[in-house]
């Protein structure tokens, strides 16, 4: 679907050749207005294009205003300066209107490219806590994104079922189940010895085998997380498991190839990574002296699995903040094995802070060892499924978030949540008014009649919808699709406010044309923002 930017930036581009400007051209910077008085869109062509036609920035704009002939009469052009701004036209917005249907702002953006999205992916060692459902959340809304696009979304969660962690924690179940102490380093939660007394209870026959009943419990903790991530509309398509790296091999497979490459060293016992003579860094031991692998070597094998033998053309991995150092690494490893690291994307999530008291009384940091934490299940128990992952969207990953939680449950216009979904339910309670008040209503709309400022100013953010998919999706910044729900929101209260004002701008009037056009509007405002708030995983109801 071609967005009203990408026409306007066409045009731009026809109308900067006809100004005599051959070979590759600067960035000229399209994009929304910072200033709404300004118009909807802006560039600086005038000033890009000044060094290379040798004339004031001004009169290259005004040139390129005079010239431009955006399709379909959507924008007007107006120079300002060295600036050229563009304003959406009325008629234009009219007519898009009638073009809104569910699903509008897809895109073919992927062309089908298969990608895998593992996310998540936290050893299954212990509940989910509040920090782990921002990563769940984040990945979940990409691949929705990516499948609203034209993408081939593979959603996966790595189990790491063999790694030093799994082990401390079979061992911790065994020492619960024994009257024991756990190891050193291992977990002492409430939930261990639930799952030491489950054990006992469904398989007595696996209470001795240290093996068979770190399954048990890896298996038990799946379960729980798969139960968590389900509350909040979060499924998977795969459960990987590390084990089976090993089963098929790839791991060695991979440090074979690395070997060969001579991208792996010896030192003390021990296999490294690279040279080991620069650093000390133990995520670059592929082997340790005791002849053990470590998690690396697993990761090896994984990459491997996918963009190998099973063919994903990119894979998108959404970690924890901690794991920040690691990611140099993970892209060396791809470009020694063969594969183009700009494939491997890998995007970290900071974490997420209760407002309210001191970590909701969890007295300090979150450990699933201590089985210190506020875990995922009680946050949505506390605020509801849509306010936590609402919440979760409305900052970048790179930013810290402050979970407010008396704000979540707030029903008010200052609640982000509850502002957009009151808008929606509005929207559809218009719909029945009408059908109340007019049994019959025209078939097609006189989009014309929608010439109130309110009005136009819906359509133009559905006319910016399209290009916020697209970024969005291009971007992998699901965050933009909350900022954009507000937006929409927002134009949606005021259209509707209009008529509380003043009775002859409700949306249903005796003139059944005017409210005809009016529910036009309304149904095609309520189909996008269904839409922002599906990728959100968000709903959308009707009557609140």
């Amino acid at each position: 679907m071609l967005t009203v930017r990408d026409a306007i930036q066409t045009a731009l581009i026809e109308a900067v050749r006809d100004l005599g400007v051959d070979g590759e051209l600067p960035d000229l910077e399209l994009g929304r207005a910072k200033d709404a008085g300004h118009g909807d869109y802006a560039t600086s062509a005038g000033l890009k294009l000044a060094r290379v036609l040798r004339r004031p920035p001004g009169q290259i704009a005004q040139e390129i205003a005079a010239a431009i002939a955006v399709p379909d009469g959507a924008a007007s052009a107006e120079a300002v300066g060295g600036y050229v701004n563009f304003r959406l036209t009325d008629e234009w917005l009219q007519r898009l209107v009638s073009r809104v249907e569910p699903r509008f702002g897809a895109n073919d953006l992927g062309h089908g490219e298969k990608v895998q999205v593992e996310f998540l992916s936290v050893n299954p060692t212990g509940p989910l806590h509040i920090g782990h459902g921002r990563g769940a959340i984040l990945g979940d809304s990409i691949a929705r994104l990516l499948q609203f696009t034209g993408h081939s979304a593979h959603r996966e969660y790595y189990v790491n079922d063999q790694n030093r962690q799994a082990r401390l924690f079979g061992e911790s179940v065994y020492a619960r189940l024994h009257g024991q102490e756990p190891p050193e380093g291992g977990y002492v939660g409430d939930y261990v010895t639930e799952i030491a007394e489950t054990a006992r209870a469904q398989k007595p026959d696996i209470v001795d085998n240290l093996d068979e009943l770190r399954a048990f419990a890896i298996a038990a903790m799946v379960d729980r997380i798969r139960a968590s991530v389900a509350r909040l509309g979060v499924r998977y398509d795969e459960w990987f498991y590390e084990s089976r790296l090993w089963h098929e091999q790839l791991p060695e497979e991979a440090i074979a190839r690395l070997k060969n490459g001579g991208y792996l060293k010896e030192k003390e016992g021990a296999l490294w990574f690279g040279d080991p003579a620069e650093t000390e860094e133990e995520d670059r031991v592929v082997y340790k002296s005791n002849g053990e692998p470590t998690y690396f070597a697993s990761d090896l094998g994984y990459l491997l699995s996918r963009f190998e033998r099973r063919g994903f053309e990119r894979v998108v991995e959404v970690w924890g903040a901690d794991h920040h150092g690691y990611v140099p690494r993970m892209k060396a490893a791809a470009g020694a094995l063969g594969i183009d690291p700009t494939k491997l994307v890998i995007i970290l999530n900071q974490l997420v802070n209760l407002k309210e008291g001191a970590a909701a009384g969890s007295g300090g940091k979150m450990s699933k060892r201590a089985g210190r934490f506020v875990t995922l299940d009680e946050l949505i128990d506390r605020v509801g499924s849509d306010a936590v992952r609402y919440f979760y969207l409305l900052r970048s990953p790179d930013t810290t978030i402050e979970f407010d939680l008396e704000l979540a449950i707030t029903q008010g216009n200052e609640n982000p949540v509850y502002y957009a979904q009151y808008a929606h339910a509005r929207l559809s309670n218009v719909e029945v008014a009408a059908r109340e008040r007019h049994r019959n209503l025209p078939d097609v709309a006189k989009v014309a009649l929608l010439s109130q400022p309110w009005e136009l100013d819906v359509a133009r953010q559905l006319a910016f919808w399209p290009g916020v998919v697209e970024d969005a999706a291009r971007l992998l910044e699901p965050h933009r699709i909350p900022y954009y729900v507000h937006d929409l929101a927002t134009s949606v209260h005021r259209f509707y406010h209009a008529g509380n004002a003043e009775p002859a701008y409700r949306v249903v009037v005796d003139d059944p044309e005017l409210t005809r056009a009016r529910l036009e509007i309304s149904r095609a405002a309520r189909h996008t923002l269904k839409t922002a708030l599906d990728l959100m995983g968000v709903s959308a109801p009707e009557r609140m």
